[in-house]
């Protein structure tokens, strides 16, 4: 279990958080750039000091402010996948790989076997005596786990760890690192801006806005259960906040959010505020009013089209601000594009309440 409760004061906030992560359990911390993602896997690593708190690996303090225990970087069996990996481009991957166990003065016969062993478990031991310039973006982040694996490190540390890839090799590469960071059954710590990233590899989901922590818990606890409309967009849900005006015998709630009306499948018997959220999945497009039993029928615009592989993300502009999400498949057969005209609809039984 890796314990964190610290404080940093930085130059236009604190950074203030606590958190616990069992292991082979994976820790995402998403927000935006400059609220103290990266500060913390610096803290977390040894190479920046935390003004006051307590982090421990298991039994072992690594970092004690008042206890005045200190644990150096090199020994903190902490390993460090930084976004542009880090790579030596005149090393062969082997090499590459051997650096991290030699700096931390790893037993010089023990290295060649260690280097296979990582080199073997992460599929990449045939590119042993090729140099990084030499292999994709994916390949590359491979070598970077494999010298943080290499290290036998209880703590994988990950910062950003498809952001220099681009949009297609993101999309290829999310499944592949997913399946290698099971495989390996470290603690893991990654830090994102992006909340498909967040949902694909959290475990625990933990929001960060200026060095404080907005929200966390479980996957599905942050994306049934928004509590504010930072998070919601962080994690890509529709959030909204209303009012239930009356609800009938069947369990659907009649909401006004501002001047427009909702229904939902609430379970809350009392009337008054509400939050609302719902999956941008579960929002239907059509260009013309649409055939079928949605109770919510809004007419919008769309403001944006954001191309995530084989999905497509789209903001609309109406009376509620929504966010769908289909296929590029379905976006090429509805022929719209921004500042068309169309419904979107959302049944019911989608939309979750809760207060």
């Amino acid at each position: 279990m890796l314990s964190v409760q610290v404080k940093k004061a930085l130059r236009e906030f604190e950074l203030a958080l606590g958190f616990e992560v069992r292991p082979a359990e994976t820790l995402v911390i998403i927000g935006p750039s400059g609220c103290g993602k990266t500060t913390t896997l610096n803290i977390l690593a040894g190479l920046v000091q935390a003004d006051e708190g307590r982090i421990a690996l298991g039994e072992k303090v690594l970092w004690d402010g008042k206890a005045r225990v200190d644990v150096p970087a090199e020994k903190r069996n902490v390993g460090y996948v930084f976004q542009d990996f880090a790579l030596f481009p005149h090393m062969t991957v082997a090499a590459n790989v051997a650096y991290g166990l030699r700096s931390r003065g790893a037993p010089k016969h023990e290295i060649p076997g260690r280097v296979e062993k990582a080199l073997e478990l992460l599929g990449i031991a045939h590119y042993a005596d090729r140099r990084p310039g030499a292999l994709s973006g994916g390949e590359r982040q491979r070598v970077a786990l494999a010298r943080a694996m290499a290290c036998e490190a209880g703590i994988l540390l990950l910062d950003e760890p498809l952001g220099s890839l681009d949009a297609q090799t993101r999309n290829q590469v999310r499944g592949e690192l997913q399946r290698l960071l099971r495989l390996m059954g470290r603690i893991v710590i990654m830090v994102t801006h992006d909340y498909i990233d967040a949902l694909t590899f959290g475990d625990q989901i933990c929001v960060l806005e200026r060095g404080r922590v907005l929200q966390m818990g479980e996957r599905q606890e942050l994306l049934r259960h928004p509590k504010s409309q930072f998070v919601a967009q962080l994690t890509g849900v529709n959030f909204l906040e209303g009012t239930i005006s009356s609800r009938d015998t069947a369990g659907l709630s009649e909401i006004w959010v501002g001047d427009t009306c909702l229904y939902a499948a609430s379970d809350h018997q009392a009337m008054g505020d509400t939050l609302l959220a719902f999956f941008p999945s579960d929002v239907t497009i059509s260009r013309e009013p649409p055939g079928t039993s949605a109770r919510n029928v809004f007419r919008s615009h769309i403001q944006e089209i954001i191309h995530l592989g084989d999905k497509v993300r789209i903001a609309l502009n109406g009376t509620v601000a929504l966010c769908a999400e289909i296929t590029a498949d379905s976006l090429d057969k509805l022929q719209v594009k921004e500042g068309d005209e169309v419904y979107a609809s959302v049944k019911a039984t989608a939309i979750k309440t809760y207060r």
